[in-house]
């Protein structure tokens, strides 16, 4: 057993400066970036940077990673039309005007912040200066949000995040542009990790 846990958290190590989704080991907070590929058994199978795959034990991974799974295997039962139907519903709840502020870590209002979504993009106003600060285009898939900025201070800039969308209220938490910040598992400001969340009301 202590094998196997010194092996699971040497993996963690050797793949922490892969870009993919950050998978963390619960008892030990050890990280590694692959992409979900599938769960067999009482494992979860990640693919790898370099292409390779590994089976990581899912019972030792953190609880977001284990309700990752989980909706990955729902989602994959799913026809491929209710895939799709479900998406567009979502963005389509998603379209329109949302005005809310930055939270700090404690959940705070730290700054006014405007966003206008379209089908396509997204535009970020400050609306008490009622001054743009940037557009980008936007992608969704589940609980991801990922934004590129294409205008602006965001232009050339990319932004992995996680949302809940609920009703008229929308949590959006992102990481900073930055190579030492990776895509949030929580809805919660992070400073050390370049992770911050946005609160916003529907107009």
């Amino acid at each position: 057993m202590k094998t196997l846990l010194l092996h699971f958290s040497l993996v963690f190590c050797a793949l922490s400066s892969l870009q993919s989704r950050t998978w963390t080991e619960a008892q030990t907070g050890r990280t590694l970036e692959g992409d979900f590929v599938s769960v067999q058994g009482s494992a979860v199978v990640v693919r790898t940077g370099n292409g390779g795959t590994l089976q990581l034990p899912l019972a030792r991974l953190s609880e977001a990673d284990q309700a990752f799974v989980k909706e990955q295997g729902a989602a994959a039962t799913k026809p491929a039309a209710a895939k799709a139907d479900e998406k567009d519903d979502v963005k389509k709840q998603l379209i329109g005007t949302w005005d809310g502020f930055m939270a700090d870590s404690d959940g705070s209002k730290h700054g006014d912040i405007r966003l206008v979504i379209t089908a396509d993009k997204i535009t970020a106003s400050n609306p008490q200066g009622n001054r743009e600060m940037g557009t980008g285009t936007y992608k969704i898939s589940g609980k991801r949000i990922d934004a590129t900025g294409t205008e602006g201070q965001f232009a050339g800039k990319k932004y992995e995040g996680i949302f809940d969308l609920d009703s008229k209220t929308l949590k959006w938490c992102s990481a900073n542009d930055n190579p030492n910040s990776t895509r949030p598992t929580k809805l919660q400001t992070n400073p050390q990790a370049g992770q911050f969340l946005m609160v916003l009301e529907k107009k």
